[in-house]
């Protein structure tokens, strides 16, 4: 480390010019990138779902996306005629189901036409010509809504959030690290190398974005990890420069110490993060893919400028850090306050653990009633046209809606003997406590078996008012059975339903099936994630202190924290005390936990790496402990509120995932920071004392010189 610190005083204006060219060309690639974003992400390549669906698409005349245009009140017939005409006009629209074409499609004053499209690129691409193409003068109310919508609708609150969240996060942050520094140099380098980290990354995303799908939630995940781990990093080595500065150090001993001390935490605390994400990739859901590179290319963005962009720009700036100065900050007096505190806890460990602990273990009481979704159009502010089409569509049209498909495939439907399987088939799924209803081209024609034989015999011709049920083409016949649900296809009856007969033999569609599938995939997924991020962060952590209750303690003390972090999201989410009551996106807690789990082990290591210098130098556990807590609290707690506020805005934006993982971070940041750093960390420390430090038969580290 000493080496860069070197090779980064010779090379800097290289580095910056660097620095300068990469940052203009992911300025203009990178506000791109949220028109190349498609989704929401839930999606399992080549899955037992999408195996189903390319049948059906292969089997039946389905289309590739569809559109729904609900129309309430007023002259409903006519409405329907004009707008049917105009909608027709559209080259986009592949065609439109009326109410005349599905009854189910008209209920009273409610109707809806269905708009399809060849594939869902051309549906995204028509939204704003059907948008334009809906009646205005009307007395009937007429709203857009469907998947293409929800995710246009979806990409648009994405942007509006973030830029919301930046407008009260970045100012925020400005204002803490004046607090912190004290002068507009030092305050501004670590913002502006957090808003660089961002955007280079961005820019970064959009290349992927060419040979990918990235789901719309990635921008908001990649600028809270990018901002938020890029202003961390850099607050730590702009204090430890201005630390060495203090001590008459020249400005290119100053850099070469720091990047040694300070660039050298960084560098462990880029890889427990890194590997605390790389855990998403275990899970093999489109989304969790996106969020994950793009948290990975933040993170190793967020290292790269830390330690080669930052140091080189403070070397050209030099004493200028410290001029100017607006707000007076006196360390000494704050690193006494720190000291005193760390001994008060120190002096009485037991009953600060106990404490620690009485705070929170309460709040894992409430895991228990953690509710999962998936993400939908309830993931849009209640303001949005395409939100409330929904609900009112699910209202009056709900319960004729498909929750699950079961494929009939056989040689030849017009046997007797098969018709008579599936009419059991029908009887036995409606004997199911969850089914609401049954449809097959049987129920649909309300013909017995021997009848439709009949027909399918004498008049063909008339089986084609069914081909939306059933075809006849090909050397096997393909029935379809729509089943719908008493309960949403997300529920977990939903979802046994599915597994129960996959299991008998039947491939399954439908939205249970697809649900059935992401929560399958996640839940089988997460183990394997969760041991890899922690043993893997056990050897990092091992082998960066040398110990190895160090690891052991801090692996055990994120696991608290998190979770207490989930049972508050509970209270906080889903019991309607704060917000409206909503279950919680699957996103939370995974993105969360892989999140939370590598930025705790972000602030054990600037702490210990602190304490471990002191530790080689005096052998003292406890004045190591001590000193290092009154070294680094300050800055740690700076950058804990830096990353609470960044995150923690995002609790005031509209969309309901991002709004979470923004409240959920924010709480795990301020658990850590405060509980675990200041409560457990110097207790254990100190009941521990030098086993601390036991590395395979040794106690004492040894010396070695730090100046």
């Amino acid at each position: 480390m000493e080496r860069l610190g070197h090779t980064l005083v010779r090379w800097r204006y290289i580095v910056v010019a660097i620095w300068t060219v990469l940052l203009a060309v992911s300025v203009y690639f990178g506000l791109q990138l949220p028109g190349e974003l498609r989704g929401n992400g839930f999606a399992i390549q080549d899955g037992r779902f999408a195996q189903v669906e390319d049948k059906l698409n292969d089997r039946f005349d389905r289309a590739g996306a569809s559109m729904i245009v609900l129309l309430e009140g007023g002259d409903l017939d006519a409405a329907l005629e004009e707008q049917r005409e105009q909608l027709e006009a559209l080259n986009g629209v592949d065609g439109i189901i009326t109410p005349d074409e599905n009854p189910d499609a008209r209920s009273g004053d409610v109707a809806y036409l269905l708009l399809e499209f060849n594939d869902y690129e051309t549906a995204e691409a028509s939204i704003e010509d059907v948008r334009n193409a809906l009646i205005q003068n009307s007395d009937t109310e007429i709203r857009l809504t469907g998947e293409p919508v929800f995710a246009d609708d979806l990409n648009e609150a994405s942007k509006n959030d973030l830029i919301r969240a930046e407008l009260i996060g970045i100012p925020v942050a400005l204002v803490v690290l004046l607090l912190v520094f004290g002068t507009p140099l030092a305050a501004f380098m670590p913002l502006f190398v957090g808003v660089i980290t961002f955007i280079v990354a961005a820019g970064s995303l959009f290349f992927f974005a060419q040979t990918m799908e990235l789901s719309i939630f990635v921008l908001n995940a990649v600028a809270m990890i990018a901002i938020a781990l890029g202003i961390d990093f850099s607050l730590l080595l702009v204090n430890r420069y201005r630390e060495e500065l203090a001590k008459g150090k020249s400005r290119e001993a100053a850099i070469v110490r720091t990047v040694a001390t300070a660039g050298r935490s960084i560098l462990f605390s880029g890889l427990c993060v890194f590997v605390g994400l790389a855990g998403l990739l275990f899970i093999q859901v489109d989304v969790f893919q996106a969020i994950a590179l793009g948290a990975l290319i933040a993170v190793a963005g967020a290292v790269l400028s830390a330690l080669t962009l930052l140091p080189s720009a403070l070397y050209i700036v030099g004493d200028s850090i410290n001029k100017w100065r607006l707000i007076k900050t006196n360390e000494v007096r704050s690193e006494v306050r720190w000291q005193q505190l760390a001994r008060f806890v120190m002096k009485r460990p037991v009953v600060m653990t106990l404490v620690a602990l009485l705070l929170l273990l309460p709040s894992l009481w409430f895991v228990r009633d953690l509710e999962l979704n998936i993400p939908d159009a309830d993931a849009l502010p209640t303001s949005y046209e395409s939100r409330a089409a929904l609900e009112r569509w699910d209202d009056v049209f709900g319960a004729t809606a498909t929750d699950a498909v079961l494929l009939f495939e056989t040689n030849d439907l017009t046997d007797s003997m098969i018709l008579d399987e599936l009419t059991a088939l029908t009887d036995e799924l409606n004997e199911d406590p969850i089914v609401d209803n049954v449809t097959t081209f049987l129920t649909a024609s309300g013909l017995e078996p021997e009848a439709f034989q009949q027909l399918a015999e004498v008049a063909p011709e008339q089986l084609e008012a069914f081909d939306r049920l059933v075809t006849l083409d090909g050397d096997t016949n393909l029935a379809l059975v729509n089943v719908s649900f008493d309960v949403p296809p997300s529920d977990k009856e939903a979802q046994a339903f599915v597994r129960d007969w996959r299991e008998k033999g039947f491939e399954v569609g439908g939205p249970a099936a697809f649900n059935e599938e992401i929560y399958e995939e996640i839940y089988d997924s997460i183990p394997y994630a969760v041991i890899t991020v922690i043993l893997a962060t056990f050897v990092i952590l091992m082998w960066a202190f040398r110990s190895i209750l160090i690891p052991i303690k801090a692996i055990i003390m994120n696991v608290l924290g998190l979770g207490a972090t989930f049972g508050l999201l509970v209270i906080i989410f889903e019991s309607g005390y704060v917000y409206d009551a909503e279950t919680i996106s699957i996103l939370t807690p995974v993105f969360i936990f892989s999140l939370v789990f590598g930025l705790s082990m972000d602030y054990e290591v600037f702490l210990v790496s602190r304490i471990e210098e002191y530790y080689r130098e005096t052998g003292d556990n406890d004045y190591a402990t001590e000193m290092g807590l009154a070294k680094t609290s300050k800055i740690i707690t700076s950058a804990a509120i830096i990353m609470i506020v960044v995150t923690g805005a995002f609790a005031f934006t509209g969309v309901s995932p991002i709004k979470q993982l923004g409240v959920g971070i924010a709480l795990a940041i301020f658990i850590d920071a405060t509980i675990i750093r200041i409560l457990l960390v110097p207790s254990l420390m100190k009941l521990f004392g030098d086993w601390n430090w036991w590395w395979f038969g040794k106690k004492n580290l040894p010396k070695r010189n730090l100046h």
